[in-house]
């Protein structure tokens, strides 16, 4: 297997899909976007961040570090970034798990009536979502950032996971629980059985090449 050609391959088709992400945002960086633009950034965002995940996978399978010892903060540094100064977010290297709560399925289990008499002061008439009304797009920008910087340095991110699992592993070695891998059961936040845009395919082809290069033979 060429690891680096699948990964210079599926990172310069990911950078070119994220860059395309940015222009849809006119290029500045707001607090909120158009509700449909929104959406349709959320649609590729989703399986653009898997895809990622599983290229820094890749990126870091020969990886061995140690884990980074923590560090006091060092004298004359203030504690927390200064006002409007605009931070580079850590990707997120893991992939969000599924929530499943009994509670909430018991709660829904039964329909719910409402019956409106004109003296019903639960009832309300349901807004009517316009796709050209404003969103808040605060935490949309901070992933595209974070996505972004991601890919143009995934050697950084690969010594990051390394480091991750180094830690992992003496968790384990102690008999403590802890997550075992960066990826969640079953399929990637994002994946479709039906490709609709460029994302799905390379989202694809890099969760297969993720899995081959954690659970396949060891062919370089």
């Amino acid at each position: 297997m060429d690891w680096p050609l699948a990964i210079d391959r599926n990172r310069e088709a990911l950078k070119r899909i994220v860059a395309a992400l940015f222009v849809m945002t006119g290029g500045a960086m707001a607090t909120s976007l158009p509700r449909h633009i929104f959406a349709a950034i959320l649609l590729v965002l989703r399986p653009a961040e898997s895809a990622v995940r599983r290229l820094i996978v890749i990126a870091a399978r020969r990886l061995s570090l140690k884990p980074r010892a923590s560090r006091p903060l060092p004298a004359g540094l203030p504690a927390f970034p200064a006002a409007g100064a605009l931070k580079t977010p850590a990707f997120a290297l893991f992939d969000p798990l599924k929530i499943f709560s009994i509670d909430d399925f018991d709660n829904n289990a039964l329909p719910h009536f409402s019956f409106h008499d004109g003296s019903d002061a639960e009832f309300h008439t349901p807004h009517l979502l316009r796709p050209e009304e404003p969103v808040d797009a605060t935490l949309l920008f901070t992933r595209l950032r974070a996505l972004r910087h991601a890919l143009n340095d995934l050697p950084r991110q690969a010594r990051r996971l390394a480091r991750w699992q180094a830690r992992r592993d003496l968790l384990l070695k102690a008999g403590r629980p802890t997550r075992i891998t960066p990826f969640r059961p079953g399929l990637p936040p994002g994946w479709r059985q039906r490709s609709i845009h460029e994302i799905d395919d390379v989202l694809r082809e890099c969760h297969g090449l993720a899995l081959y290069a954690v659970n396949g033979p060891d062919t370089g």
